[in-house]
């Protein structure tokens, strides 16, 4: 797309929340790179943060502010000071089995950002990370099962509140709640007080790709490389899913931000639908002289979960970047091992 057809013009200054994170440190990097301007925010100093992107980009493009909790008002009231647009990633990444530690935060944490930004005439846009978990159970349903744009993980939410959940899937189900209700309460917000920006949400499904810096753990992809030294956790921690390229994640949210024709609209980042044992044989081809990787479990049973909205997403990157569509998950997978034996 023409860039002087973008929402907000070039050298306007962007909001990132979480900016330390594996997709947030994407979402920087392409801003940065179209020419805008970024204000991370951290819970903590990352000076290896500033760093990177100052090296990268010059002094004046990018800069962090400390805000240690989103329920504090003034610490976003300052964050949003001279902002144009917002894309709001932080969230609780814990996986706490407690739903009122989680739950309730998260949707107030995120109520804040867009009440706040209400009240500051200057911003136009606002974007939501979200989660593929804010639409269904991320659990394998072989028998097929339909997402559509307004498709929520009730079932999650359910299972979060109920005590009887079992306790080995209680933590996903409380992080899929928040997403679910953080995401669903800011619809419910934005429909009633309709501010005077733009918003829309990006849900991301399972995350590989390049990681930016030795300091970001790479999330999702920090444990496919855990593969390459035989931690077998993983396939634990993680249920078979759909999964995309952190830098599509990353595109997809600058579109949500920039692309003028893409209001009020629900982004479902899904690229690929993949089971352990496929990720076990992109990993044991790109890594042929590995001899840790671990046998992928075979008595899971492969998902068929069909997502509707996802052609919306390919669409959109091929307008808006002129890509062919979604990266293709091997090529992601190798870019995320880079430097991995």
């Amino acid at each position: 797309m023409d860039p002087a057809s973008f929402a907000l013009p070039l050298g306007s200054r962007i909001l990132v929340t979480g900016a330390n994170g594996y997709i947030a440190s994407h979402v920087i990097d392409k801003l940065l790179e179209l020419g805008y301007v970024v204000r991370g925010t951290v819970r903590a100093e990352k000076p290896w943060l500033n760093e990177y992107f100052r090296q990268k980009y010059g002094g004046d493009s990018f800069e962090t502010v400390q805000i240690s909790s989103f329920v504090d008002v003034d610490a976003i009231q300052r964050a949003l000071g001279d902002v144009d647009g917002v894309i709001h990633l932080a969230s609780d990444l814990s996986f706490s089995s407690d739903p009122n530690a989680i739950i309730p935060w998260v949707v107030q944490a995120t109520l804040n950002i867009l009440e706040i930004a209400a009240r500051k005439q200057r911003v136009r846009r606002v974007v939501l990370a979200s989660s593929s978990s804010a639409s269904y159970m991320i659990l394998p349903d072989p028998n097929g099962r339909q997402v559509y744009a307004d498709s929520w993980d009730d079932v999650a939410v359910a299972a979060a509140w109920d005590d009887k959940t079992p306790a080995d899937i209680k933590g996903v189900a409380v992080y899929a709640a928040s997403k679910t209700e953080g995401e669903r309460q800011s619809w419910k917000w934005i429909e009633r007080h309709d501010p005077q920006y733009t918003f829309n949400a990006v849900l991301p499904s399972f995350n590989v790709g390049r990681i930016l810096h030795p300091e970001i753990p790479g999330s999702t992809m920090g444990s496919v490389r855990q593969l390459l030294r035989g931690d077998a956790t993983t396939f634990a921690k993680f249920p078979e899913q759909w999964y995309v390229d952190v830098e599509d994640v990353a595109r997809l949210c600058v579109i949500g931000l920039l692309d003028p024709k893409v209001q009020s609209e629900r982004i479902f980042a899904f690229a690929e639908q993949k089971h352990w044992t496929d990720t076990v044989a992109v990993l044991r081809d790109l890594r042929p002289k590995n001899r840790s990787i671990p046998d992928a479990p075979t008595d899971i049973p492969r998902d068929n979960t069909t997502i509707h909205p996802r052609g919306r997403a390919e669409s959109l990157l091929r307008e808006f970047y002129g890509q062919d569509g979604f990266t293709p998950i091997r090529e992601s997978i190798s870019r995320g091992i880079e430097g991995w034996e």
